[in-house]
């Protein structure tokens, strides 16, 4: 079993964690959804769990258990090893060479893919081989960060599978909608330094979380009624003749002070963010594009990735660029945004067009603090920079901070506040959800279902996909 209690854990932030007291036992086989917003403390909860951080306070115990961790992004050290001479690397023997047939067997991968270099092989397949490494460690506990994190529909529906037939009990960090109401029995929401634990799936969360917070608001309420009353009685009848020297005023003196003392607190509602309102485009074709054949240098001479594709963007398009990884999705979007210009084929912007672009991976600079870097994107005067990027929740503390010590929600969070102060008159957006938490996904959903703006996306988010009203699918195969 693995237990921890009165846990607490603070960083150069502030503190993530308070008298946190939380079990998870692998005969339960419990699938547990870790939610919370960006730099809440998801993924040091994991980190504490798993051992890798020591906690100011409490403990982390585990006992008959294996705990294995699949962190956010899988890298690998060396990209030039094939997948069975790095999976070789993390046996306990030599001859325990058959484990590797055996998990990647286990993850759905062929034995062809054993060859394969680490380069050459798609976000999904990253994911089920890091998967297959944990899986060599025989473990009862799985911790898994963000597992669905660039993976296509269709391993999205794969690793639903694996998880929901995991022989053990699984705890993993997500804000994939979808993913998480497939999987979870169980919610573990970190906010205001605790742990609130809901025993449903995600949409049952959803209406079990705002019942919570109007009952805590209206005890609140009823509290603060109940004092205001109070105050009014003394403040009118303290100095009466009536009252003056009989016990009545003291003992009311002493109810009020009880009463403040033991009234709950205003429970916070959640924090929104201001999204810049991006001007309506013109009316009319935005740009025509036709890719004759697009194509990569490999081992055999060149990768056809792309042949034989025409695309025309409408003013008020929302298109929804699908298939599965590896199909040319990203590429295409490059050779939109005009950053790929070695093609064959045509591609013709109208005038004035301003295009924004919201890339997969990002490009910030991660030695630039927030506030320069956000100056550096924007063009943005430096008075002005810091009222803006407070309407994207960045506190005055947090402008000094250096990009690599935000967590990637909040890089994501700032890539945002850098594409929508540009004000683009073609948005082009490669899974824009990515590393975003459950509530600013929700922002940017009822965003962009108000802007009247040409927009080519990618997304493997079934909920986001629903919602911000897509009129056509390109389907790359």
């Amino acid at each position: 079993m693995l237990i921890a209690k009165n846990l607490s854990y603070e960083n150069s932030d502030g503190k993530l964690f308070e008298n946190v007291d939380i079990s998870l036992d692998s005969a339960a086989q419990k699938r547990v959804a870790i939610v919370g917003k960006n730099g809440c403390g998801k993924t040091t909860l994991l980190k504490l769990l798993l051992g890798k951080l020591e906690p100011n306070t409490g403990t982390v115990s585990v006992s008959r258990e294996v705990i294995a961790y699949l962190q956010q992004d899988t890298e690998f050290p060396d990209e030039n090893q094939t997948v069975e001479q790095y999976l070789t690397t993390k046996l306990e023997e030599d001859w325990m060479t058959y484990k590797i047939t055996m998990v990647l067997d286990e993850v759905g991968l062929a034995p062809e893919i054993a060859n394969v270099e680490l380069k050459n092989i798609s976000g999904g397949q990253r994911v089920r081989i890091g998967l297959a490494e944990v899986l060599m460690t025989e473990p009862t506990i799985l911790l898994l960060d963000e597992p669905t994190n660039h993976l296509d529909k269709e391993s999205i529906e794969w690793l639903i599978g694996f998880v929901n037939g995991f022989k053990g009990s699984v705890a993993f960090v997500s804000h994939d909608r979808h993913f998480i109401n497939e999987v979870a029995d169980q919610i573990w929401e970190i906010t205001n330094h605790h742990i609130e634990v809901y025993g449903c799936k995600y949409d049952e969360f959803l209406i079990e979380r705002y019942q919570r917070y109007e009952k805590m608001m209206a005890a609140h309420e009823f509290s603060q009624r109940e004092v205001t009353e109070l105050e009014a009685w003394l403040a009118e009848n303290a100095n009466h003749p009536k009252y003056k020297f009989t016990a009545t005023v003291a003992q009311k003196k002493k109810a009020l002070e009880r009463m403040e003392k033991k009234a709950p607190p205003e429970p916070i509602p959640d924090p929104r963010v201001k999204m810049h309102d991006i001007a309506a485009t013109e009316k009319g074709t935005v740009l025509s594009l036709k890719i004759d054949k697009k194509s990569f240098p490999s081992d055999d001479g060149e990768r056809e990735i792309l042949k034989d594709v025409e695309l025309k963007i409408d003013a008020r398009d929302r298109i929804l660029l699908k298939g599965p990884n590896g199909s040319g999705k990203t590429t295409l979007l490059n050779i939109i945004a005009g950053d790929d210009k070695d093609f064959e084929g045509k591609r013709i912007m109208r005038e004035n067009i301003k295009v924004g672009y919201l890339r997969q991976f990002s490009n910030l600079d991660s030695a630039n603090t927030v506030l320069d870097e956000f100056g550096k994107q924007t063009a943005i005067e430096y008075t002005m920079r810091r009222n803006i990027l407070a309407k994207y929740l960045f506190p005055e503390e947090f402008m000094e901070t250096t990009i690599k010590n935000l967590s990637f929600g909040q890089q994501r969070r700032l890539e945002i506040a850098i594409l929508l102060t540009n004000k683009p008159s073609l948005l082009l957006l490669d899974e824009p959800t990515n590393h975003l938490d459950i509530f600013l996904r929700e922002d940017l959903e009822r965003f962009l279902l108000e802007q009247d703006v040409a927009m080519c996306i990618i997304s493997h988010d079934t909920y986001f996909i629903e919602k911000i009203g897509i009129t056509r699918t390109v389907e790359l195969k």
